[in-house]
């Protein structure tokens, strides 16, 4: 893998806010006008990661250019048709040439997307060769006018660039199929809206995790949720924790895991039980966030990795109440300087954190400066603890999801 290159990689949801994909975006040294050499570093970018590793089964997409298509041929035969998906970049002119490349890969069975869509008469010229056309949700004068025009065409609709929910919903009434953006990662917030005693519950419960001092202080709350402890058992018991023999009490795992390790999966759960109504993509965020700044901290030669963990965790905190971060926090005590990093991300924590945002939104230029002359880590150790990270929580996830 190229030592300068960052995979970010992007949710796509359904209507149902299930994700169905991932948008692969690659950042890096090489230069957009050499448009072969691109191509040929972002294909052996993915190839040597593994799209497993990536994406796990699901179909991933990602962009290419008029030069890609033209010379697609020794490109593409290292990726799978069932699951890439191809995304005409929006300067991409519908020239014979292009479309005929276009007729060769959907032969080949390959799906297409169209970017960017502004210009009904540009997208109109690929309708016939595009599977799913992508309107930019904030660049795009009228996405309305758009979708009307391709009614009909055998087409499906993917907003990109969704920021809020409230957006989410207006474009699911104009009849959008996918969505894309970090809406999922921010809190709907109501002005006045309470907590409901459900969640409150769920939080002291946290907040008694936090605090306790002792195994025996733990198993008092554990023990005062049968749901709870069941959920543990299993979730410990699932393949994605790899123990050699069944935990079949809550003693048993409390003393097989330690106190930190039961505090951090403990708070986990019940994180998943505060996000009952919100994507699951915003657990799977989480998890990939406290795994990375672990790794991470402990790379950096840093003595305590836990809190880091749990700084990753709580990162969502916001979401799960649709909350600021700051009210958010009123709930619950944490150490200090987990509190400040959530706060302020240019406390040493913070900035830790700002990292693992930088790379989820491909922002190379402050990657750049937080590894600048290896002083605390190396660009590409940052670039293997992602991608480790990121496997790791698509492991985790799926435990999860099975309890």
């Amino acid at each position: 893998m190229s030592n300068e290159i960052m995979i970010a990689r992007q949710p796509i949801f359904d209507r149902e806010y299930n994700v169905v994909a991932y948008e692969i975006l690659f950042r890096g040294d090489f230069s957009i006008a050499d448009s072969e050499m691109t191509s040929q570093v972002v294909v052996n970018t993915l190839m040597d990661i593994g799209l497993e590793n990536v994406a796990g089964t699901l179909p991933v997409y990602f962009n290419i250019d008029e030069d890609f298509l033209l010379n697609e041929s020794e490109l593409t035969q290292a990726l799978p048709a069932e699951q890439v998906r191809f995304e005409i970049l929006e300067t991409v002119q519908p020239t014979q040439a292009v479309l005929a490349a276009c007729s060769r890969l959907r032969e080949r069975g390959y799906s297409l997307s169209l970017d960017d869509v502004v210009s009904i008469e540009h997208g109109m010229a690929f309708v016939d060769y595009i599977d799913v056309i992508k309107v930019d949700w904030i660049d795009a004068s009228n996405p309305g006018a758009i979708i009307r025009a391709f009614c009909g065409r055998n087409v499906k609709f993917l907003a990109e660039k969704v920021d809020s929910y409230e957006t989410a919903e207006a474009a699911k009434a104009l009849g959008i199929d996918f969505y894309q953006g970090y809406f999922f990662c921010k809190p709907a917030i109501v002005s006045g809206k309470k907590i409901p005693e459900s969640k409150m519950s769920i939080l002291r419960a946290m907040q008694q995790a936090m605090t306790a001092t002792s195994i025996d202080g733990m198993f008092d709350v554990v023990r005062q949720d049968v749901t709870l402890s069941y959920r543990l058992l299993k979730y410990i018991n699932s393949a994605a924790f790899g123990l050699r023999r069944e935990v079949q009490s809550i003693e048993q795992a409390l003393s097989l895991l330690g106190l930190n390790n039961i505090r951090r999966w403990l708070t986990l759960l019940a994180m998943t039980s505060l996000g009952e109504n919100k994507p699951k993509e915003l657990i799977r965020q989480a998890l990939w966030r406290a795994r990375f700044l672990e790794s991470l901290a402990r790379a950096m030669g840093e003595n305590s990795v836990d809190d880091d963990f749990l700084l990753g965790l709580f990162s969502i905190l916001d979401a799960l109440l649709d909350r600021s971060m700051q009210d958010s926090l009123q709930e619950i005590h944490l150490a200090e300087h987990v509190h400040d990093g959530l706060i302020d991300l240019t406390t040493p924590m913070g900035e830790k954190l700002a990292l693992s945002f930088a790379i989820e939104q491909g922002n190379r230029d402050f990657i750049q400066v937080f590894t600048e002359d290896n002083r605390r880590i190396a660009y590409t150790d940052v670039t293997r603890l992602q991608v480790e990270a990121m496997h790791w929580a698509d492991q985790k996830m799926a435990a999860l999801i099975a309890l």
